[in-house]
């Protein structure tokens, strides 16, 4: 059985519910189909609002404008790089149906607050959790707070399949539609249950599921996701003990999570003192051999955000912080004395 949907899918699924302690995951091809997939879900359309973070990958916007939703960007809180709550309030209206906090780095925002916030407003929230397996707010998994939420398993992320992700449906009023829309619009999966003597078109659907071949490589993967993310954690906390004294000097900034969210070492992140030493560290890094890197152009200031009627003044938080953040070199393949090394080059 090599096209998706058989033996490795269904035990992928199951490993990542019991890890999660979710009611229902569906693997996916990638996680922008988990975040499309979560937009049809909630039923967004025409004139409906969608409150996102500039500073993050394009396709948590895409996913939702695809539906017919139109997008707000927002900043996010330069210490962490988060969703600023406080500018997504001032960007409410009557048109907003939700917004989807990003778990950048693995790192959380207050997932309480956000539930509050959006009880209080009557909207929901899809949480873009690519980076964030692994990861905790107050002991709880991150993928797991909104009613939906998508994860990544990128060749860039800590567990991979080359390319895949996965829809976590916490909303149990929701698996039934979602595993309908996940097998192409067809109650498919209902037929293999028994329920049904025949299937047929129910929903508008698509070809969501990843092949065989990419569940097989990804429960290997899952499988020894421990001992990834204690080796992670070990190179991470060097870079802390590393760069904390330069952080001392003044000379940069380390970008570390909110107190309450227990992150799984994603990546190693710090802020420089301006633009341009941003600029020149990065460039005398890559010089020396350290792929030393930007993150995100904000989205805002993108070529298709000034066709969505944005310029390269607004969010001034973002852009300033997003010029300001140079990513470290951290993969299984390093070790102790290659941190170390780095640092001596600051």
């Amino acid at each position: 059985h090599f096209s998706g949907n058989g033996p490795f899918t269904k035990r992928v699924q199951t490993w990542l519910e019991e890890f999660l302690n979710a009611p229902r995951v569906l693997l996916t091809h990638s996680c922008t189909a988990g975040l499309e997939m979560s937009a049809m879900l909630n039923e967004f359309g025409p004139g409906d609002e969608i409150i996102v973070p500039s500073f993050t990958f394009v396709t948590t916007a895409s996913s939702m404008m695809r539906s017919g939703a139109k997008v707000v960007f927002c900043e996010v809180d330069p210490e962490t790089m988060l969703i600023d709550m406080n500018d997504v309030e001032s960007k409410i209206t009557n048109r907003t149906k939700g917004i989807v906090p990003v778990h950048y780095a693995g790192f959380s925002p207050d997932m309480e607050l956000i539930s509050q916030f959006c009880d209080e407003h009557d909207i929901t929230f899809i949480e873009d959790s690519a980076q964030g397996l692994g990861s905790t707010w107050k002991g709880r998994n991150l993928g797991t707070f909104a009613p939906l939420a998508a994860i990544s398993f990128h060749e860039t992320k800590n567990i991979h399949s080359g390319l895949g992700g996965c829809l976590v449906v916490n909303d149990e009023d929701l698996i039934e539609k979602a595993e309908i829309v996940w097998e192409r619009g067809t109650n498919r999966s209902a037929f293999f249950k028994g329920l049904v003597d025949k299937y047929s078109w129910q929903e508008v659907g698509s070809s969501f599921y990843p092949s065989e071949l990419q569940s097989a490589f990804l429960l290997a993967q899952l499988e020894s996701m421990e001992s990834n993310l204690r080796q992670r954690m070990e190179l991470w906390n060097e870079y802390v003990r590393c760069f904390t004294p330069l952080e001392n000097q003044g000379k940069l900034r380390i970008i570390r999570p909110p107190d309450e969210c227990n992150h799984n070492a994603h990546m190693f992140a710090i802020c420089l003192n301006s633009p341009e030493e941003a600029d020149q560290t990065r460039i005398r890094l890559n010089e020396n051999g350290i792929q030393a890197v930007i993150h995100y152009v904000p989205l805002h200031t993108s070529p298709m955000g000034a066709k969505m009627g944005y310029s390269q003044e607004d969010l001034p938080k973002t852009n300033l912080a997003a010029q300001c953040l140079l990513r470290m070199p951290l993969h299984l393949e390093m070790g102790i004395n290659d941190i170390q090394r780095i640092s001596s080059l600051f």
